[in-house]
């Protein structure tokens, strides 16, 4: 008989699959294949991820936890908290395609169990299933306009458009029903 801790595993990863706002776009198979390829990460309480600056190197799934995503306009000056992000909510897509640099900073806020899906794992995918890994694209395209119409409303007019840029690439973070809603067909 396999153990508890195994089942437990099994199923935190099947939550995630079905769950994950940014993965509800692709079909089971993909969002399957596509976890597939990442990496199961344990952070502490208190650990960064990235830091604000460092180069974009993936995305990141939360499996258990909560993350914490500020930005900081310059050293000189306060951080801001942008957001917290809970299981099963993502963060860091945009670097996976556009290998941009981190706009915010990304720091546990509880212990935290993470999935990583990197560049490397991106061109595995798209070596091994071409299909799927263009509908990752897509779905990442679809999520930018969408995100950049989210992040522009969510902040007003006083803001500092850095830290909406910040919010912005970032995040996936749209009201559930606009998620299941716009699904890519």
């Amino acid at each position: 008989m396999l153990p508890t801790k195994f089942w437990n595993r099994i199923k935190s990863h099947t939550e995630l699959i079905y769950q994950s706002p940014f993965l509800k776009r692709l079909s089971q198979l993909e969002r399957y294949e596509l976890l597939q390829l990442s990496h199961r990460r344990r952070y502490k309480a208190g650990e960064f991820v990235y830091h604000q600056g460092d180069p974009g190197t993936g995305i990141y799934f939360i499996e258990q936890g909560s993350v914490e995503l500020s930005f900081q306009k310059s050293p000189d000056v306060e951080t801001v908290v942008l957001t917290d992000l809970h299981a099963p909510e993502s963060f860091g897509a945009f670097s996976v395609d556009y290998q941009i640099r981190r706009k915010a900073t990304a720091r546990c806020i509880t212990d935290c169990i993470l999935f990583g899906f990197f560049i490397s794992d991106y061109q595995t995918l798209s070596k091994r299933h071409p299909r799927i890994a263009l509908r990752f694209l897509e779905t990442l395209n679809v999520t930018t306009i969408q995100q950049l119409d989210h992040a522009v409303s969510k902040k007003s007019s006083e803001d500092d458009e850095l830290e909406a840029s910040a919010l912005l690439f970032e995040t996936y973070e749209l009201p559930a029903e606009k998620a299941v809603n716009n699904k890519i067909r």
